[in-house]
C-alpha cells in the first residue's frame, strides 16, 4: 500500500486505525477514494482537527453515534468511534469478513503484513467469498441483506451456503430498514454494468419481495404468454436486454445513432441518479400494471389500459423508495407510453405529423422510450415484432437527429405574443393554441410570423378550441 501523505497527521494519534473497504479495495489492486477510520479517542476532535490540516470540509453524519466526515476533493474520510472495548470487538460487530479487517496508523509504512484479521477476511479476499461475520449482524443491521449482493456484484466475488442461508432466514426484517437506505443499495446494484444476475439472486433470497411486492406478484400473470416466471420473467428478461444493449452501445439496434443515444442516457434525471440506470427500473416496472388490467375476451389474455394502472403503482412504488418527484415522472412517462411504437407500426409510413406528436408528447424521454419499447420487443423471438419496432425506431430516431427541424420547428409565435394578439389572459387556452400552430407549421400549412397571426385569430374567431 503506498504511503498516503494525508495521513500523516493522523498518525501522531495513538490508536487510530484504518479500517474496511480501503484495506480490501488495495488488496484487490482497485483505487477507492473513500477512506474509514476507527478511533479510540475524541473522534469528534480528531476528525475536525484533519480537516484543518488538510483544508477539508467537516461534516457530523452522527453526533450521537460520533460518526463524522471530512471531504477533500473527491475523497471522503469518515471517522466513527470504536464500538467495543478493543480494535477486535469493533470488527467483531461489522457485516462482512472481508470488511472486517483494520491496519494501525502508527505502523511504519502502512504496511499490509500488520493487518488486523479476526474472522480470516484476507483469505476470503483471495478467495472471492462473501462470508458473514455472524449471523447477529444481520439482525443489528437488516440492510446487510441487501448490501452482501451489492457487494458481490461490484466484486465479483460470490456469497457462501452459510451466509445465503442467514439471508434468507431473516429476509423480512428488511421491511425494518430505511427505504432511503434501501434505495440507495439498489441503484448501487442496478448502477452495475450486469446487475441482471444480481436482481435474479436478490429475488431468489426473498429481498425483492419486500422492496417491490407489487413486481414479484406479478409472477402468477400471463403464464400462457411467459411459462417460465409469468410476467416477472418477462420483466427480468427486459433487463436483460437492456444490459447487453447497453454493453454493446446499441450497435447492433442502432447503429447510426448509438453514440449518440449512449451520450443522452449518461446524463442525470436528478442530482445523482443517471437516465441509463433509472431506465433499467423502467424496464422491469413497464408492465406493472398488467395483473390488475388482465381479462379473457374471447379466450384470450388481455390487458387493456394496463399502462395507465402502472402509473398508479409506479407512484406508490416511487413515494416508498422515496425517489425524486422527477425520478417518478420519468417512471410513469415512460410506462404510460411503451406501447406507443408499437402502434406506430400498424400505420403504413411515419408521417411528419405522427413524429411531431410523439416527440411532443415524450419531450426528453423521447430517447429513452425509444429505447425501453425496442427492449420490450428484444425480449420475444426473433421475428416480426422485432423487425417492425426496430424499423419504426430509427425512422424516428432519424427525423429527431436529422430532420429535427422538420418535426420540432423553430416557433414563430410564443404564449405572450398569442394573449396579445388575441387579448387573452394566461390559461390552458394558450397552450391548446400553440399546439395547433406547431401542428399547422408540421404539416407546412403556415410558413411566416404574419401567416401565423392570422391562424389564431381565425382559430379564435371560428372557435375551433
Amino acid at each position: 500500500m503506498h504511503k498516503i501523505k494525508k495521513l500523516e497527521f493522523l498518525r501522531t494519534h495513538r490508536n487510530i486505525w484504518l479500517v474496511g473497504g480501503y484495506i480490501r479495495d488495495s488488496l484487490l489492486g482497485k483505487i477507492t477514494k473513500d477512506i474509514d477510520f476507527v478511533t479510540d479517542g475524541n473522534t469528534k476532535k480528531i476528525a475536525k482537527d484533519f480537516a484543518d490540516k488538510t483544508n477539508g470540509s467537516f461534516v457530523v453524519l452522527d453526533d450521537f453515534n460520533k460518526i463524522y466526515r471530512v471531504v477533500i476533493g473527491d475523497e471522503i474520510y469518515d471517522f466513527s468511534k470504536m464500538q467495543g472495548k478493543n480494535i477486535s470487538e469493533d470488527l467483531a460487530r461489522r457485516d462482512f469478513t472481508i470488511n472486517a479487517l483494520a491496519l494501525p496508523l502508527t505502523t511504519y509504512n502502512l504496511q499490509l503484513t500488520n493487518i488486523i484479521d479476526p474472522f480470516n477476511g484476507l483469505s476470503d479476499i483471495k478467495r472471492k467469498i462473501i462470508r458473514a461475520v455472524s449471523e447477529r449482524n444481520f439482525v443489528d443491521d437488516p440492510l446487510r441483506l441487501l448490501r452482501a449482493y451489492r457487494f458481490a456484484g461490484q466484486l465479483n466475488f460470490s456469497i457462501e451456503r452459510k451466509t445465503k442461508g442467514f439471508i434468507k432466514k431473516h429476509s423480512h426484517r428488511l421491511k425494518k430498514v430505511s427505504f432511503e437506505r434501501i434505495q440507495s443499495e439498489l441503484f448501487l446494484i442496478l448502477e452495475l454494468p450486469d446487475s441482471y444476475p444480481s436482481i435474479i439472486k436478490i429475488y431468489k433470497a426473498g429481498l425483492l419481495k419486500e422492496i417491490m411486492p407489487e413486481l414479484v406478484a406479478t409472477k402468477n400473470t400471463a403464464r400462457c404468454y411467459y411459462p417460465q416466471m409469468g410476467l416477472l420473467g418477462h420483466s427480468f428478461d427486459a433487463l436483460k436486454v437492456l444490459e447487453k444493449f447497453y454493453s454493446t452501445n446499441f450497435r447492433n439496434v442502432f447503429p447510426k445513432f448509438s453514440k449518440r443515444i449512449s451520450a443522452h442516457l449518461e446524463e442525470k434525471i436528478s442530482r445523482i441518479i443517471k437516465r441509463k440506470t433509472l431506465l433499467k427500473l423502467a424496464a422491469l416496472l413497464h408492465d406493472i400494471g398488467k395483473p390488475k388490467s388482465a381479462k379473457k375476451i374471447d379466450g384470450r389474455l388481455r390487458f387493456f389500459e394496463h399502462e395507465e394502472r402502472g402509473c398508479d403503482i409506479i407512484n406508490i412504488i416511487g413515494k416508498r423508495l422515496t425517489l425524486s418527484n422527477n425520478e417518478i415522472k420519468y417512471l410513469k412517462i415512460l410506462t404510460k407510453h411503451h406501447m406507443r411504437i408499437g402502434n406506430l407500426t400498424s400505420a403504413e409510413k411515419l408521417t411528419d405529423r405522427a413524429a411531431w406528436r410523439f416527440f411532443r408528447d415524450l419531450q426528453d424521454d423521447a430517447i429513452d422510450l425509444i429505447v425501453l419499447s425496442v427492449t420490450d420487443a428484444y425480449t420475444y423471438p426473433k421475428g416480426r415484432t422485432r423487425t417492425l419496432h426496430k424499423i419504426m425506431a430509427n425512422k424516428l430516431l432519424n427525423k429527431f437527429y436529422r430532420q429535427k427541424e422538420k418535426i420540432i420547428p423553430e416557433k414563430l409565435l410564443n404564449g405572450f405574443e398569442i394573449m396579445k394578439i388575441l387579448k387573452i389572459p394566461e390559461g390552458p387556452l394558450v397552450g391548446k393554441i400553440l399546439e395547433e400552430l406547431e401542428e399547422a407549421q408540421v404539416l407546412k400549412k403556415i410558413k411566416t410570423k404574419n401567416e401565423a397571426k392570422k391562424f389564431v385569430k381565425n382559430i379564435c374567431k371560428n372557435k375551433k378550441i
